[in-house]
């Protein structure tokens, strides 16, 4: 017969948390990759044994690997029951930051295996920095022999943010204010606010409104609308932009998320738009679009920031990249 588990392992094993105090400490500096996947595989899995597959090994291994890591940390991580597995609160906690440490290891050992090869600066940014930052800080890096190798990804703010957590990414340029303050809490972050913007609204050069000195919000709701999806701050802008006038919100004839497709759509239709000013600028200089006028079409601005993560913060890349950027934009 077996030897029974100690109280601490046969606790955790039945979803209580068991007295890690009482057991042996084993040491942090002596935890392993596998230790820091495990808990990892554990919460995308849902199960102890998927985990243990994943990384090669038996159930009975994994079970140790938890033991060890819940005597490292000092808490209870992995609960397990007739259901499967999932991790603790402190297991939760714990693998926000160990993604981090994960994603750093993973460039670090592609980083040594390529020593020739520039390190590369994944880069997450929001539609509007594509038109006129991202490509002057590039064309700076370029022409001072400093570009390496970077991976640009488009995206909603949030989204990119939560990438960032998660250590997909380097840096964010995008938005940054109270409602996005829960995807990254801000005393994890470096800011840099780089410039402020505003949302305006758009027609074509050849709408009869683009000939109109003020234009009022109740005229705008007789035309067809062309809007990002909803969760995206220009569909906010649009949605603040009836409510706050106390007129209602007209039906969306067209939904598309690229903010270029939209102005392209404005310039050959009749459909109005909410767009950034930046973007909007870029399109007025080829008299595609418009901006339409008048005081009730104010949307407030928003300020667009680099971001990263504090424990990434010292990367040579991204200090090269913000320098680049601070002197690239207005």
């Amino acid at each position: 017969m077996s030897n029974p588990p100690c109280a601490g392992q046969a606790a955790t094993l039945r979803g209580k948390p068991g007295p890690t105090a009482a057991a042996p400490v084993y040491r942090s500096d002596r935890l392993r990759f596998r230790h820091l996947r495990l808990l990892d595989l554990v919460h995308r899995n849902g199960s102890l044994g998927s985990a243990a597959r994943a990384l090669g090994i038996s159930q009975p291994a994994a079970t140790l690997l938890v033991r060890e890591l819940e005597s490292a940390f000092g808490a209870s991580l992995v609960l397990r029951d007739r259901r499967g597995a999932r991790l603790t609160a402190a297991g939760r906690r714990a693998l926000e930051r160990l993604r981090i440490a994960l994603s750093s290891l993973e460039q670090a050992v592609a980083a040594a295996g390529t020593p020739d090869v520039p390190p590369l600066l994944r880069v997450g940014a929001v539609q509007v920095a594509g038109i006129r930052a991202i490509p002057r800080a590039l064309a700076a890096l370029e022409r001072s022999g400093t570009l390496g190798r970077i991976q640009l990804r488009e995206g909603r703010a949030r989204d990119l943010l939560e990438a960032l957590r998660e250590g997909d990414i380097d840096c964010v340029i995008g938005w940054m204010d109270e409602s996005l303050a829960d995807a990254v809490p801000p005393s994890r972050l470096s800011i840099q606010p780089l410039w402020y913007g505003r949302m305006q609204v758009v027609a074509s050069t050849k709408h009869p409104l683009a000939r109109s000195r003020s234009v009022d919000v109740a005229a705008l709701a007789s035309w067809q609308w062309i809007v990002p999806p909803p969760g995206s701050r220009t569909h906010a802008a649009f949605l603040r932009l009836f409510l706050h006038n106390g007129v209602p919100v007209p039906p969306v004839a067209v939904e598309c998320s690229s903010l270029h497709t939209v102005l392209h759509v404005v310039a050959a239709t009749r459909c109005l738009a909410v767009a950034p000013d930046v973007v909007v600028g870029h399109y007025a200089k080829q008299r595609a679009v418009a901006a339409l006028k008048g005081p009730a079409l104010e949307l407030g601005r928003n300020q667009v920031s680099l971001m990263a993560l504090r424990d990434s913060d010292a990367l040579a890349a991204v200090r090269s990249f913000r320098e680049a950027l601070l002197a690239a934009v207005p």
